[in-house]
């Protein structure tokens, strides 16, 4: 009996490939025939399920950017602050850093094609509505012309940091990252006031935590 395929699951399984062969050498080094070898597969395989690479290498910058925004709202739907959630973004580990690293990557790409340059605007407005729906989300702000302001502001913040932080990761480690982003976070007035019991920011609103 011929063995049942599971083809969304291999789909993702040669997009995570491509990501991490971008993130390590870039696009122009990423070729079909070295994701097939990275895969254990054929080349003909990989073509079954992207039609060329530059259709690969849209998928590859698509799934990092959902999985990243998948994460962020994640930990806002397990009670996480606004800083906490914004830190899912951040190039905090090898992984996070990849996503970078296939972002900038598909950026360069973006600036002489038409076609990708519209996906990356998409994916930018994407993100700002993201950031604009935690700020809601933890400061219950009604003014939608102020939440929008601050989340083009935590925009820039957030890809400047991390385009800093992925370039010179020596200069930007993790601690320094949260230390900014907290900054940022309090400077906006939207910091979460800290738990009575414990000091840390409260789990909600208006909730302390189990230690009180």
């Amino acid at each position: 009996m011929p063995a049942i395929v599971d083809h969304v699951a291999r789909r993702r399984q040669v997009t995570r490939i491509a990501a991490r062969l971008i993130a390590q050498s870039g696009t122009a080094a990423t070729t079909i025939r070295a994701i097939a070898r990275e895969a254990g597969c054929s080349t003909a395989i990989v073509s079954h399920y992207f039609r060329d690479k530059r259709e690969l290498t849209l998928a590859t910058y698509r799934l990092a950017m959902e999985e990243t925004i998948e994460l962020a709202r994640r930990r806002r739907a397990r009670g996480a602050d606004l800083a906490t959630c914004l830190e899912a973004i951040m190039p905090l580990d090898r992984r996070r850093r990849d996503n970078w690293k296939v972002w900038f990557a598909f950026w360069g790409v973006a600036m002489a094609d038409p076609e990708f340059m519209a996906e990356q605007r998409l994916r930018g407005r994407e993100a700002r509505a993201l950031f604009a729906e935690l700020i809601a989300a933890q400061a219950g702000l009604e003014d939608a012309a102020l939440r929008e302001t601050q989340a083009r502001r935590l925009l820039v913040v957030v890809s400047g940091l991390a385009t800093q932080a992925t370039y010179d990761p020596a200069e930007w480690p993790p601690h320094r990252q949260r230390e900014l982003i907290a900054a940022e976070v309090e400077a906006l007035g939207l910091a979460r006031a800290p738990c009575a019991a414990c000091g840390e920011p409260a789990i909600d609103g208006d909730r302390d935590c189990a230690a009180s």
